[in-house]
């Protein structure tokens, strides 16, 4: 069986020594990530489960869940299409002169593979690996594509969020959709390593090549343990290479303690789905506590009828759902307010979600039947980039390159057409 052993405190060369005193086979250190994957039978598994300093962990499964849909039976607007993200965000982006388009941000797809050669994809991949057992890092599952093309899709009126943005295609699950802690893992060790040698060459965090941030659209059950070693991964890429890891929540819901891993650690920005149509909780989309009794998520988004490129023909286009898509709508639109931030504040300011869950309270927005506060449902709702911006441009002066019609444009760039009257400012 394959494990994950987890630094506890004792050195890499210590456990590696340790791992074959007990004949582990198979041994592939990531000392980045403080843990080590190996081969071993149970009966030593229970022996070094014994030794100060190591954590024993099975490697468990990861995956990708998603439907593809049909328009619900209840719209009755233009969005009985599926929401197209191009009219969502189209006049906020062309708001600002030049144009608002995430430009900045590399954000590492850690999925099933992206189909490359789409119409809305050519181009926007810098970088690919593939730590799957399937052959190519091409997307034949039908998932890593469609949130790819979320985030920087673009092909004339049809695109993603933040169109300037860059991509690398990190194929963590196969082609059935399935993978394990281990190649999340590899894939969250990768983008470590890809920052470690920017930093080295003095290649600023804008660059292509320099990932910021890592969004992953899949985990496997939250087993209540912060040393889960996909935990320990996300942890360390965030407090040691400033990646913020953005996670979806997972199909489970309405059920109660049914979020992901590792979308239950507080390292990680959770998000959950809305119903596109009528802004409530998509009735999938997970709820908290985490086993260890965190609230989560801590963000939610539209996630039912979202149009997406499709995997199967360079030119094709799908309609799906599920929290997969409602996070990369998320990490695509911290891409939007940085480039804004970057604008204002200048090239060195580099602002996250963390930094904006601080003061969630004063741009989110829930429905009326949602509590006030941070729940398991909600989480502390969806950001208003009309919220956000209105911060991020508070000191600017009139010349600040923001057209005269700014204020209403933004008022109906995030929060989109459905919301109207049935959503509060929190």
């Amino acid at each position: 069986m394959r494990y994950a052993i987890i630094l506890k405190g004792m050195p890499l060369n210590q456990a590696e020594a340790k791992l074959r005193s007990v004949d582990a086979q198979n041994i592939k250190p990531k000392p980045a990530m403080k843990q080590i994957f190996c081969d071993l039978d149970p009966e030593q598994a229970a022996a070094l489960s014994t030794v100060a300093g190591l954590k024993v962990k099975e490697v468990k499964k990861v995956s990708g869940s998603q439907w593809i849909t049909a328009p619900h039976a209840d719209l009755v607007s233009t969005q009985a299409a599926g929401l197209n993200l191009y009219e969502v965000y189209h006049e906020l982006r062309q708001a600002y002169i030049p144009a608002l388009n995430g430009a900045g941000l590399t954000a590492a797809v850690l999925d099933s593979g992206i189909r490359e050669s789409h119409e809305a994809l050519e181009g926007k991949v810098v970088h690919r690996a593939n730590f799957s057992e399937s052959p190519t890092t091409s997307d034949l599952f039908g998932h890593g594509t469609g949130v790819a093309y979320i985030i920087a899709g673009e092909k004339d009126v049809r695109s993603g969020v933040a169109t300037g943005a860059a991509l690398m295609n990190i194929k963590v699950l196969n082609d059935d959709g399935e993978g394990t802690d281990e190649m999340t893992v590899d894939g969250i060790d990768t983008v470590c390593a890809l920052v470690s040698a920017a930093r080295v060459h003095d290649i600023p965090i804008t660059d292509p090549m320099y990932p910021n941030t890592i969004n992953l659209s899949a985990g496997g059950e939250d087993d209540g343990d912060p040393d889960n070693a996909i935990r320990v991964a996300a942890r360390t890429a965030w407090e040691e290479y400033s990646v913020q890891v953005i996670a979806a929540v997972g199909n489970e819901g309405p059920g109660l303690s049914t979020v992901m891993c590792p979308a239950c650690d507080p390292s990680v920005i959770a998000v959950g789905a809305l119903r596109t149509w009528d802004f409530v909780i998509s009735p999938i989309s997970s709820r908290g506590p985490s086993k260890e009794g965190l609230i989560k998520p801590d963000l939610v988004c539209w996630g039912e009828n979202i149009e997406v490129a499709s995997h199967k023909a360079d030119d094709e286009y799908d309609l799906k759902s599920g929290t997969s898509f409602s996070t990369p709508i998320l990490t695509a639109a911290d891409g939007l307010i940085w480039d804004l931030t970057r604008r204002v504040y200048g090239e060195h300011v580099r602002l996250t979600y963390h930094d904006w869950l601080q003061y969630a309270y004063a741009y989110c927005v829930k429905p009326d039947i949602a509590p006030v506060e941070k729940d398991n449902t909600y989480g502390y709702g969806m950001p208003a980039i009309s919220s956000m911006v209105s911060q991020v441009l508070r000191p600017v002066s009139p010349l600040s390159g923001v057209t005269e019609s700014i204020t209403p444009i933004i008022g109906i760039g995030m929060l989109g057409l459905m919301m109207a009257g049935v959503a509060r400012a929190i």
